[in-house]
């Protein structure tokens, strides 16, 4: 009889142990890993920037369309309805996208308007409309609303 306590006693000790190896091992039983490390970018609040672009009507730069709309053409062809802006921090990487709206005739000329959410914090910001090239603006400029021209 002690021997077949011992044996038994031995054989749920081996158990126990195959038990606890197997719930260890088990799929859902792991640690999450850490969250991803936040970035600056991230953390930084968001800054809304609106703007206007003034494209000058001449023959070459702005073809009237059905009024009141209007677009650029010539060399100011890719400024239009969707025409992409690309906001770069002080090191020129970018930061923010946004696009212009359509474009309407007015008395100062072919105007587009755009508003977009863009990381705050930064010192400098360069603004690129189209591909017209890059202007640069403090962040005390960008809190007010930006008005580019365009055209002779």
């Amino acid at each position: 009889m002690v021997k077949v306590l011992a044996v038994a006693g031995v054989v749920l000790v081996v158990l126990a142990g195959v038990a606890a190896v197997f719930i260890v091992l088990s799929p859902g039983t792991e640690t999450d890993p850490p969250p991803a490390p936040v970035t600056p970018e991230t953390t930084l609040p968001a800054l809304l920037v609106r703007g206007t672009v003034i494209l000058k009507v001449t023959p070459d730069s702005v073809d009237l369309g059905d009024h009141p709309d209007c677009y650029g053409k010539g060399d100011f062809a890719d400024v239009n309805l969707g025409a992409q802006i690309v906001v770069t921090d002080a090191a020129a990487k970018t930061i923010a996208l946004g696009r212009l709206d359509d474009g309407m005739h007015q008395e100062r000329g072919c105007v587009f308007e755009f508003s977009m959410a863009v990381p705050a914090g930064h010192e400098f910001y360069g603004v690129e409309i189209a591909h017209q090239g890059r202007q640069q603006y403090t962040a005390a400029q960008m809190n007010e609303p930006i008005e580019v021209t365009f055209g002779k």
